[in-house]
């Protein structure tokens, strides 16, 4: 897929602002992002003429007019935490463990935009408005293995792994996907789709200890959510 650098590089200096708090000074963007100074303070300046970037003395800050770019984005995150509330408390009631919602973001990544968390879970953080990479967890394996177009998209960029493909294809046939110690070391995940008008919108998931969660308990766990809410929608 072809990508145009000057868009990326915009891009990538309000998202090194956002994980800078919202403003820092020139030398940090450089810092975070690798781009060199000449190069930032063109897009800054072009960013701040149209109200998406503000200077004050030498910090470059995000502008007011991004809130009118994001506030229906903002809308559809919360219909969706509402909309699948219920699906995660199922989940959390199954597993015991601190349970996460996510969506796709882009071609690459998925973003957390929420989670329900387990009290007994202490060591796993609540990644909840993180990213992750589409290649590297159940969740991403599973928006790759439901949605056709997102998976064409993603074989033009890259190569995938060895025997993903075969797995993308057992997950589209049960319905779940299931990480045995890919993500990391000592830990196995699950994560099941949700779904709108017959297309996947949202996955949840949670991962544990791979000695308390072996395969079959995650499979046996991934029948019994998907019979109960096979119940709920029904009602």
């Amino acid at each position: 897929m072809a990508t145009i650098q000057s868009v990326e590089r915009a891009f990538t200096l309000l998202e090194a602002l956002a994980e800078a708090g919202g403003e820092a000074r020139l030398a940090e963007l450089a810092a975070r992002t690798g781009l060199d100074k000449g190069t930032m303070h063109g897009l800054l300046s072009t960013m701040a003429s149209m109200g998406y970037i503000t200077r004050n003395n030498k910090h470059y800050a995000l502008g007011l007019r991004l809130r009118e770019l994001t506030q229906p984005l903002t809308d559809i995150d919360t219909r969706l935490r509402e909309t699948f509330a219920p699906a995660l408390r199922v989940l959390a009631a199954h597993s015991k463990e601190t349970c996460y919602l996510a969506v796709p973001c882009g071609s690459r990544d998925y973003l957390y935009i929420d989670a329900l968390e387990c009290e007994r879970n202490l060591r796993v953080v609540n990644p909840r408005g993180r990213r992750e990479g589409l290649l590297t967890s159940a969740i991403g394996h599973l928006f790759l293995a439901f949605d056709s177009e997102l998976l064409r998209i993603v074989r033009r960029y890259c190569q995938l792994p060895a025997g993903l493909e075969q797995e993308l294809e057992c997950i589209a046939h049960f319905g779940f996907a299931i990480d045995l110690e890919q993500a990391e070391p000592g830990m196995n995940c699950l994560a099941l789709p949700l779904w709108q008008h017959g297309r996947i919108v949202a996955a949840m998931g949670f991962a544990g200890p791979a000695q308390r969660l072996p395969k079959s308990v995650l499979q046996r766990m991934a029948t019994e959510v998907m019979h109960d809410l096979f119940d709920i929608t029904k009602k």
